[in-house]
Formats: C-alpha cells, sequence, structure tokens
C-alpha cells in the first residue's frame, strides 16, 4: 500500500513510523499501538501523508498532550510568512542547548558586507549560522543553498571557524553530499540522525508557541512582536505579563494559557 507524500513522491506506507512519532510525542505505548493498527486499517492506495496526519491526530486526542506535539512540522512551518520567526526560534534554540547567539549581524567580508541570520558561540568557536525556512510541504533544501551558504563563508574569511545551515526541511541528496564535502555543519529536518532539528526541539522541550492551535493569525503576529518564541515562555510570562506585552484580548490569552498548561515542558 502506497501513501503520497506533499511532494507528489510515493512510497509505502510504514505504520511503524506513525507508532514511534506517536511515542516520540509521548503517547502512551498502548495508544501508539492501537493509533498504528487503526491508521493501517483505514488507509488506502494512494492515501496522503496530510490525511494519515490528520487521522493520526484525532486519533490522539485522547491524550491532548501528546497530539499537540504531534504536529510539530506544522508548526515550525507556521513560524512563516517570513522567515525572521524561524531565525529568532533557532537562536532561542541554540541558547538553551548552550550558544551565545545574536540575530541579524552585518558583517564585512573581502569582496561584500553579509547580513548574517546567526552568529553562535560556543566553546570557543564561533559559527556562521545560515537559516533557509520553507513555509510549504514537499519542498528540499536544495544545492545552491549549500553552495552560498559556503561561499559567504568563504569570503567572510577569518570572522568564523565553521559555517552552519539550519533548515526546517530535508535536504537533497546533493545539497547534503556538497555540505558535508565542504564541512558545513548541518541541522535539518531527520538529519542527522541524533542532532536533527526535530531531535533538538524534543529534547528539551523547545516546542515554538505555533505549536498550540490557539496561536494564529493576529495572536501569533503579537506574540512574535513581544518576542516570544518559545511554547515554554508563555507560561513564565503568566497571563498578565503576557497581556502587558501583546495587549491581546483576554478570551484569546485565555485560550493561549489553557492550551500551554497542557504540554509539559
Amino acid at each position: 500500500m502506497y501513501v503520497i507524500k506533499a511532494s507528489g513522491e510515493k512510497e509505502e506506507l510504514d505504520v511503524e513510523k506513525v507508532r514511534k512519532t506517536c511515542l516520540r510525542a509521548g503517547a502512551s505505548r498502548e495508544l501508539a499501538d492501537k493509533i498504528a493498527r487503526e491508521v493501517e486499517k483505514r488507509a488506502y492506495d494512494g492515501i496522503t501523508t496530510r490525511e494519515v496526519l490528520n487521522l493520526t491526530l484525532k486519533l490522539l486526542k485522547k491524550e491532548p498532550e501528546a497530539a499537540i506535539r504531534y504536529d510539530l512540522k506544522r508548526a515550525i512551518m507556521s513560524l512563516g510568512p517570513t522567515g525572521f520567526p524561524f531565525e529568532k526560534f533557532v537562536a532561542e534554540l541554540l541558547q538553551n542547548y548552550g550558544y551565545k547567539t545574536k540575530v541579524g549581524q552585518v558583517i564585512r567580508g573581502r569582496c561584500v558586507d553579509h547580513e548574517i541570520d546567526i552568529v553562535a558561540e560556543k566553546d570557543d568557536k564561533r559559527y556562521l549560522v545560515e537559516c533557509k525556512y520553507h513555509n510549504a510541504l514537499g519542498i528540499h533544501t536544495d544545492l545552491k543553498v549549500s553552495l552560498y551558504t559556503h561561499a559567504r563563508f568563504l569570503d567572510l574569511g577569518d570572522n568564523f571557524d565553521q559555517a552552519w545551515l539550519v533548515c526546517n526541511t530535508k535536504l537533497t541528496a546533493e545539497a547534503r553530499k556538497y555540505a558535508e564535502c565542504a564541512g558545513l555543519k548541518i541541522t535539518s529536518w531527520r538529519h542527522p540522525r541524533k542532532e536533527s532539528l526535530e531531535r533538538m526541539i524534543e529534547e528539551k522541550k523547545l516546542y515554538p508557541i505555533t505549536i498550540l492551535r490557539s496561536v494564529k493569525g493576529f495572536a501569533k503576529d503579537r506574540l512574535f512582536q513581544a518576542g516570544i518564541v518559545l511554547a515554554k515562555d508563555l507560561l513564565n510570562y503568566g497571563f498578565e505579563g503576557l497581556k502587558k506585552m501583546t495587549d491581546l484580548p483576554q478570551d484569546n490569552l485565555n485560550k493561549i494559557m489553557e492550551e500551554a498548561k497542557v504540554v509539559r515542558y
């Protein structure tokens, strides 16, 4: 039985992947096994990955916390439409892993000036961090992104020790091959296996505010403007703090805070 990915590609339905993702989101083993069996039962040849996701989320509602966390990929893509909130999110993510970060720094190279997405420092090593954000499913980060990231690193000479490409999608085979050959550090969706973007997020529960279904549109914009990108920070500021920072209506904030309390950080 085949499933159709967002890119249009076909692959065999892997219910074990559904089970593992449910477990990683915090579902009980009993519920994860039940969901995997139910997805396999209801699936048909040509079902889309979006349909599988929606079915799984519906079945996960018995464990609300797991249901929220399961939808991480959509949450990351909902940081847009521009890439700046993603850059801010990555900077916050790295800070929680012991890096000192600065966003949007302009640094003079040998040939031209460069606005760097993130300058990250840790253990006496300085990284040029290039963030590549896509807000649609089925798009992979391609070779030209690896090429221009390396080119910027070369032009900046002694300013950095290593270039680091962070993206919210998978890389094409050529993009990954070039990055690894050129010595670029990579953090992408599902790669490298133990240090992928979703693994870094899940390991320390550093979910974006968009993991909460109540954070969208006007509310999302106001929270971004206040510099809030991590869901756990919503509870740190509390209702009164958020009200002062965002001036969101009380009913909006109530929904956001209620949903935020469901997720364990």
